[in-house]
């Protein structure tokens, strides 16, 4: 399970405790008063120290609030490595190291008083293995103040790196900033009280132990990525001291420092898109290595199935190492809402991560997930498996109200594998036993009766040719006879769609101890089939039989995991169209799956003002820290603009679509181009600057890991920040004013992350190949829903054609029918060889379909060639047996947008 303090949405403000000491009653000033700030006011002018924002309420202030036990406040006495100096005077109290607290939990100091002749001299020895112990206790509790005022954290600390004492003096000398402690990234901050008592009251520190506190405090500061800026120094008294080499009387003032330790995000060595880095360096920064260590594999899967199919039991099971209890145990700890527990149907996308580590002595495999040692959060799953591998697990909903959330788990994200859940008593009356699988009439009425929705999600999965594998479910429910009905219409189908099932069975029933390793025997069936994928993912489909209750399979499918080959992500994307050249090509492509708002509380300050936080995948290019890319499309009006124009030729957005065949619309445009090609361009560039805003990345997190640099086929979370400005360069459309109503301005899902062009493409139509003709039953006119990547949009259907000039037919099927003709024994050789119109409608079948689609409300960044799922119904409710199950859809391919 996950710790409570690993996210706070409101952690605890940096506030400083000057501002408001309620310890201190304000009082009109007196004599005496006047006297102390003239005594202050000498001792700035002669000390060598400089004051930092002396303010006139700072010199009333005699003593501060007690510090607090949380937060992002820390009083010190000192940070010095060595002992303090034997002062025979000084005018505050005197402080013995160590606080005493009274059984309220009421922090006190314990002052000793001012002995005649001299106070106690403290050791002056201490070896240098004491003086590095004291420098890292000081270094840790620094980094917890800094992580208590930061929304995420992580309890390990495994890339702390103490800074080394010098050999020849205490102090530490000044360091070069480090990068920053994952995990510090968006803390704001530290405040240090240095010269306070725990109480709150001013002891104070001499001139030179003040200058080394602070230079201590710098250099613990460095080692994290921090910088530290002294907001206020003032002088709270005076002492006495015996110089030990002349033995004479020194005086000096005692200062009281707070200083404000902050990450350095922007200037931590983030690496710059147009620095020049060492070649050996750069190799290692693209593969994520970090002094040569082995990067790690991230694999994305979806989880997918008809409702009530075990689905979230089975990933509680993963990732918590929690056997179910047949109500929903495992799955507890994934649900999101109060109906989803108290229905046990999922409406929402649950995401969690497990990791995978070898044991090189056994090769048993480790299972690194809620239930190991020391794990807290995805940060510590991510320190765990350094050199492992990490699964991102996507659970959906399966119930048809909730379809849209279960197309955009397969859809979205771009997983690398499906694994599809279905329950073995699916064929089967169970109804009685505990967690039973309800029948679809139980679930959607007598209408549906005999739909099956285990089998819609599986005609799906195959329609959208992803690689896939199923997870056979509640196998502590099933019969022998109905498991044998579920598995032949199970590899029955798979055989029609030409796949070849991989069956993985398991029988032996473990314990929740046993989930934690997997048996190398295992992991040696699990490379069996993974090489087997590897030449070709989509010919072979891997079944596992598992029972949440029991254990059985689980392990299995733990090593399938581990072994399943990942696909290579993309480098690059060369986009088409009619202004395709050599600086059309994208370097980068990151596509916004979810939007969050940020928390505008007091605590987030005016650095955070504006930023917003998306999440995605990043498809191809590296993003770094800092860099400046286009967001968009956003939506543009373009009435007010066009009212304006004084020019004759049409704009694409005034053109009406003809409904006989794609051609047409293509036509306009050329005639729209040929007639003022200046003007047409023109407009077109305008039109993309308008459409896309420039912003600079503020945060990347890479799986909730703070990290600076993202990576081609990683998920990862951005904090954006909005620039005012658009690029202006002889290839970039000129700088224009943004409009500033909400629904332009508003990010939403679908949009992408883009560098590398001016100005990237966006559409509001586009045509799609289809290799089945089924499609061609869609009604010109019509209204359907689109998926195309994160895209989700509802479009109208335009125009319907055969692709005469297509290169995708189904041949194998024109030439069986050829066949079958050539070898009948009826046929006539003397007929005339005249196609019939069978014969046509035959030929017509073979050849793909192209439709055009527009988008009803947006315009969207479309890449040729990417996969698109058209589901009938506009998004609105449709009635009957097509409607109920809501899964049927056709598949096909973006040809080229345009408009």
């Amino acid at each position: 399970m996950a710790s409570l303090f690993t996210f706070d949405p409101d952690p605890p403000r940096v506030a400083s405790p000057w501002s408001t000491p309620r310890s201190v009653t304000p009082q009109k000033p007196s004599s005496s008063a006047g006297t102390a700030a003239t005594l202050k006011a000498n001792a700035i002018a002669t000390s060598g120290l400089t004051p930092r924002a002396v303010l006139e309420t700072d010199s009333s202030v005699t003593k501060l609030d007690a510090e607090p036990q949380e937060g992002p406040t820390e009083y010190k006495l000192h940070l010095l490595l060595r002992p303090r100096r034997s002062f025979t005077h000084i005018s505050t109290a005197r402080h013995v190291a160590g606080s005493h607290r009274t059984a309220l939990g009421i922090p006190t100091a314990r002052i000793v008083p001012e002995v005649a002749g001299g106070a106690h001299t403290p050791p002056k020895s201490t070896s240098s293995q004491s003086r590095q112990h004291r420098l890292e206790q000081l270094t840790t509790q620094l980094l917890w103040r800094l992580q208590q005022s930061s929304p995420y954290h992580s309890t390990s600390a495994n890339e702390l790196v103490v800074p080394q004492l010098p050999e020849a003096t205490p102090q530490l000398k000044t360091q070069p900033l480090a990068k920053v402690l994952p995990g510090l990234e968006e803390s704001q901050g530290a405040l240090y009280e240095i010269g306070v008592a725990d109480d709150g009251t001013f002891v104070g520190l001499a001139e030179d132990e003040m200058e080394e506190s602070l230079t201590n405090l710098r250099a613990m500061a460095a080692s994290l990525g921090c910088s530290v800026k002294v907001l206020r120094m003032i002088p709270v008294g005076e002492c006495t001291w015996s110089d030990d080499a002349d033995e004479n009387s020194r005086t000096g003032t005692l200062w009281v420092a707070e200083a404000l330790v902050k990450p350095e995000v922007a200037g931590s060595g983030t690496p710059s898109p147009t620095a020049q880095l060492d070649p050996v360096a750069e190799s290692l920064d693209q593969m994520g290595l970090e002094d040569g260590k082995k990067a790690t594999e991230q694999l994305r899967l979806s989880l997918t199935g008809a409702t009530m199919s075990g689905k979230s039991s089975l990933l509680g099971s993963l990732s918590t190492a929690t056997l179910d209890n047949g109500r929903g145990k495992s799955r507890l700890s994934l649900l999101k809402h109060r109906h989803e527990i108290v229905s046990g149907m999922t409406s929402s996308v649950t995401q969690e991560l497990i990791g995978y580590t070898v044991d090189d002595e056994s090769g048993d495999l480790n299972v690194i997930n809620y239930a190991s040692g020391n794990i807290d959060s995805w940060i510590d799953i991510h320190s765990a498996c350094q050199g492992g591998r990490l699964v991102f697990l996507s659970d959906s909903a399966g119930h048809p109200r909730y379809r849209r959330t279960a197309v955009r788990g397969l859809m979205g994200w771009a997983p690398h594998w499906t694994l599809l859940c279905m329950p073995a008593d699916n064929d089967e009356d169970t109804s009685g036993k505990v967690g039973s699988t309800p029948s679809t009439e139980e679930m959607l009425g007598s209408a549906v009766a005999d739909v099956d929705l285990s089998e819609a999600h599986l005609d799906l999965c195959l329609n959208l040719k992803m690689p896939l594998m199923v997870v056979v479910t509640k196998m502590d429910l099933a019969s022998k006879t109905g498991l044998k009905q579920t598995l032949n219409k199970l590899l029955s189908t798979l055989k029609a769609a030409g796949r070849t099932p991989r069956l993985m069975s398991d029988s032996i029933t473990i314990t929740e101890e046993d989930l934690h390793t997997v048996p190398a025997t295992d992991v040696d069936i699990a490379r069996t089939v993974a090489d087997e994928l590897a030449k070709d993912s989509l010919a072979t489909v891997p079944i596992v039989l598992t029972s949440a209750v029991k254990g059985n399979g689980i392990r299995k499918l733990h090593a399938l995991l581990h072994e399943i080959r990942i696909p290579q992500p993309l480098n690059s994307l060369q986009t088409e169209g009619p202004e395709s050249t050599s600086e059309s090509q994208l370097t980068a492509l990151y596509h916004v799956e979810d939007v969050y708002k940020l928390n505008l509380g007091s605590n987030t300050g005016a650095a955070n003002a504006g930023i917003s936080i998306i999440s995605g995948h990043l498809r191809y290019g590296v993003l770094h820290l800092g860099d400046e890319l286009l967001l968009g499309p956003f939506h543009i009006d373009h009435a007010a603009e066009d009212s304006d124009s004084s020019g004759s030729s049409p704009k694409p957005d005034q053109l009406t679509a003809s409904r006989s065949f794609p051609g047409t619309l293509h036509r306009h445009l050329d005639l729209a181009s040929r007639l003022d090609p200046a003007s047409t361009l023109a407009w077109t560039r305008r039109t993309r600057a308008q459409e896309w805003r420039r912003v600079r990345i503020t945060s990347i997190r890479n799986l909730r890991l703070p990290v600076r640099t993202l990576r081609a086929g990683q998920v990862g979370t951005l904090g954006i920040l909005p620039l005012s400005h658009l690029p202006n360069s002889t290839n970039s459309p000129p700088t224009t004013t943004l409009p500033a109503t909400a629904h332009q301005t508003r990010i939403r899902k679908g949009m992408v992350l883009a560098a590398g062009m001016a100005a990237p493409p966006s559409y509001n139509s586009f045509v799609a190949r289809f290799a089945k003709a089924a499609v061609r039953n869609l009604i010109v006119g019509s209204l359907v829903v689109t998926y195309i990547s994160s895209v989700r949009a509802s479009a109208k259907v335009i125009a319907i054609a055969i692709d005469e000039d297509g290169e995708e037919r189904t041949a194998r099927s024109c030439t069986s029918r050829k066949d079958d003709a050539a070898d009948d024994p009826f046929g006539f050789d003397d007929e005339d060889d005249q196609p019939s119109g069978s014969d046509m409608d035959d030929a017509a079948d073979c050849q793909a379909t192209l439709v055009t689609f527009q988008f009803v409300a947006t315009r969207e960044f479309l890449e040729p060639g990417a996969q698109v799922l058209v589901m009938e119904g506009g998004g609105g409710r449709v009635h009957g047996r097509r409607g109920l199950v809501g899964l049927e859809g056709f598949v096909g391919s973006v040809v080229q947008g345009f408009g």
